[in-house]
C-alpha cells in the first residue's frame, strides 16, 4: 500500500495552500475533503441566473501594478493564475441618529446619522478624509500608519525567530505595539474617540472589539487594506480554489474529493494514517489538517490519544464569532437601487465595543451590505445586480430556536436586515428581489462542521493574539508529525491569512523530510 509523504485534510484555503506547498516540492501528496468541490469558503453557487459569492468580501494585500502585494505574490509562488478584478476603495462607515443626538446631521440619502464616512485608499487620503471628519485626528493617523509601516519590517521575521532580533534593533516600536490594544494604542496616540471609531470599522473581520484586539495586528490589518486597495477574483472566490487544484494536480498531488476523513490512526504515539468513509485506511509520514480542532478532537482521535495540551487551550479559548448573510439576486441595477458603494457598514453604534456588546443577541442593527456589481460591473445579467448582507453574532444564539420554528425566524431575521439597509440608505430593495437565501449559523456550521457554524476559529484575544501564537506555534502543535493550519491558527480568520497558514504548515513538512526527519 503506498504511504504518502504528506496527507493533507480538508481542502479549504489553508489546506489548499499546504497541498500545493508540499506537492510543488515534489513530496507525495495527497489532499481529502468530505465536499465534492475546494475551497471551503471560497466557492460560488447558484441561484435561477445569479451566481453568488458566499463569502469573500474583498481580499487585501493584492497589491498594485507597481508593487505586488503578499496575496498575489503567494499565488505566484504556487504557479496558481487568478483575474483579479481591483477596487480602489476601503469602507463606508453609516450610522443612524438615535433621538436626541446633539451632532446628528442629514447625509447625502436624506438620512439623519451621526457618522458616514466613505475612507479612501491611502495613507495620506485616508487621513486627511478622517481629518475632515473629525478635525484633529490627522497626525495621530498618519503616525499610526508610520508605525504600520516600520512594523512590517519586523512582522516579515516573526516566523524565523534567527532573523527577529535583528529586525527589532531597527524597529524597536514592535515590542511596546504588542502588549496593548488598539484603543491603548490610539489613546497613546492621542487620536480623538470619533476618528478611533471610524478607524476600528475593520474590527469585525478579525471578531476582536478595540479593548480586546492587539494594536499590533489590527495596524496590519488596516494597513493592507489602506495601502493599495483589495480585490476579488472575476469568477468568484471559486476560481482561487480550482487554481490551486490545478496546481496540485500538475504537480503530481491526489485529490479525492467526497471523502471524509473519520478517524486518525495512531502508530506509537502519532499519527499514522487516516480512516476515509469508515471504510478505506490510507497511510502517511506527516499530516496537516484544516479542519475545526474542537471538530478534530471530538470526532477523530480517541479520547486517550488527545494531548492534554490540546484539551486545556479549547478550554482557554473562546470561539469566535457566528455569521448570518441573505444574499440578494436582484432585478434591477445599482444604479437603479441608488447603491454607489462597494462596501458599506451600518451600525448602531461607532463604538466597536459597543458592537461587540450588542452583537452578543441576533440582529442588533449591525449590518455589512456589499454590491459585486461596484468591482464586477457584468457579474449578474444585464438590468440586475446583487448584494449579500452580513452581520455577525457571538455565542449559541440559536439555542432557544426550536426546529418547528426555523424557517419562520430565518425569514424575520433577513427582513429586519434588508429593513435596515433600506431605512439607513433610504434605498428601496424588497420589490426588487428576484432570488434570495438565507445561511444562518446552523447553514455554515452544516457546511464548515465548526463550533456555531464560526469561519472565524478562535476569538483573538490580547492574551491569545497573533504575536504568541506565532511564537508558540511549534509549541502548539499536537504531535511532531501532525500540524494544523487555517482560521484557527495564529493569524484567525481571513482568506490571505488561511492561505498563509496553509503554506507555512507546508513549508515545515517539506522542511522536516527533506533533513530526513
Amino acid at each position: 500500500m503506498k504511504k504518502y509523504d504528506v496527507i493533507i485534510i480538508g481542502a479549504g484555503n489553508g489546506g489548499l495552500a499546504a497541498a500545493a506547498t508540499c506537492a510543488k516540492a515534489g513530496l507525495s501528496t495527497l489532499l481529502l475533503e468530505r465536499h465534492n468541490i475546494p475551497g471551503g469558503s471560497a466557492s460560488s453557487f447558484v441561484r435561477g441566473r445569479f451566481e453568488f459569492e458566499p463569502s469573500l468580501h474583498e481580499l487585501a494585500s493584492i497589491g498594485s501594478p507597481e508593487e505586488v502585494g503578499s496575496i498575489e505574490e503567494m499565488f505566484c509562488r504556487m504557479g496558481a493564475e487568478v483575474d483579479w478584478c481591483k477596487h480602489d476603495s476601503t469602507f463606508r462607515l453609516v450610522v443612524p441618529a438615535k433621538e436626541g443626538d446633539k451632532d446628528a446631521f442629514l447625509n447625502e440619502n436624506g438620512v439623519m446619522v451621526t457618522v458616514d464616512a466613505r475612507m479612501p485608499v491611502g495613507f495620506q487620503p485616508f487621513a486627511r478624509k478622517l481629518d475632515e471628519l473629525v478635525p484633529g485626528s490627522y497626525d495621530s493617523c498618519m503616525a499610526a500608519f508610520d508605525l504600520s509601516t516600520r512594523m512590517f519590517k519586523a512582522f516579515e521575521c516573526l516566523d524565523d525567530p534567527t532573523k527577529l532580533p535583528g529586525s527589532l534593533k531597527d524597529v524597536p516600536d514592535i515590542m511596546r505595539m504588542v502588549t496593548h490594544t488598539v484603543k491603548e494604542g490610539l489613546d497613546a496616540l492621542g487620536m480623538p474617540k470619533k476618528a478611533q471609531d471610524i478607524f476600528n470599522t475593520y474590527w469585525c473581520y478579525m471578531g476582536s472589539p478595540a479593548s480586546k484586539f492587539d494594536f499590533l495586528y489590527y495596524m496590519c490589518v488596516l494597513h493592507s487594506y489602506v495601502k493599495s486597495g483589495t480585490g476579488i477574483p472575476r469568477l468568484r472566490s471559486h476560481e482561487m480554489s480550482l487554481s490551486i487544484d490545478k496546481v496540485i494536480r500538475d504537480n503530481g498531488g491526489d485529490i479525492w474529493y467526497n471523502s471524509e476523513v473519520t478517524k486518525v490512526i495512531m502508530e506509537n504515539g502519532k499519527p499514522a494514517g487516516v480512516v476515509i468513509n469508515g471504510e478505506k485506511e490510507v497511510y502517511g509520514k506527516y499530516f496537516i489538517c484544516n479542519s475545526s480542532p474542537n471538530a478534530v478532537w471530538n470526532d477523530l482521535f480517541d479520547k486517550k490519544d488527545i494531548p492534554e495540551k490540546q484539551l486545556k487551550m479549547l478550554n482557554a479559548r473562546k470561539i469566535a464569532c457566528s455569521l448570518t448573510t441573505v444574499y440578494l439576486g436582484m432585478n434591477k441595477t445599482k444604479e437603479e437601487l441608488g447603491i454607489k458603494d462597494y462596501s458599506i457598514f451600518i451600525a448602531p453604534d461607532s463604538d466597536s465595543d459597543k458592537q461587540y456588546e450588542a452583537a452578543q443577541n441576533f440582529f442588533s442593527g449591525f449590518c455589512i451590505i456589499n454590491c459585486l456589481n461596484e468591482i464586477i460591473p457584468d457579474c449578474t445579467p444585464e438590468g440586475t445586480s446583487q448584494l449579500f448582507l452580513t452581520t455577525m453574532t457571538f455565542g449559541d444564539v440559536m439555542k432557544d430556536i426550536k426546529p418547528q420554528d426555523y424557517k419562520k425566524f430565518k425569514t424575520k431575521v433577513a427582513k429586519d436586515m434588508i429593513e435596515t439597509c433600506e431605512k439607513t440608505l433610504n434605498i428601496s430593495i424588497t420589490p426588487y428581489i428576484e432570488e434570495i437565501e438565507i445561511a444562518l449559523p446552523p447553514t455554515f456550521a452544516r457546511y464548515l462542521n465548526t463550533p456555531w457554524g464560526t469561519p472565524y476559529g478562535y476569538m483573538l484575544e490580547k492574551w491569545d493574539s497573533m504575536i504568541p501564537r506565532t511564537v508558540q506555534y511549534m509549541q502548539d502543535q499536537p504531535f511532531s508529525n501532525f500540524f494544523f493550519c487555517g482560521a484557527s491558527q495564529e493569524r484567525g480568520d481571513g482568506y490571505g491569512c488561511a492561505y498563509y497558514t496553509g503554506e507555512k504548515a507546508g513549508g515545515i513538512v517539506v522542511k522536516k523530510i527533506k533533513e530526513g526527519k
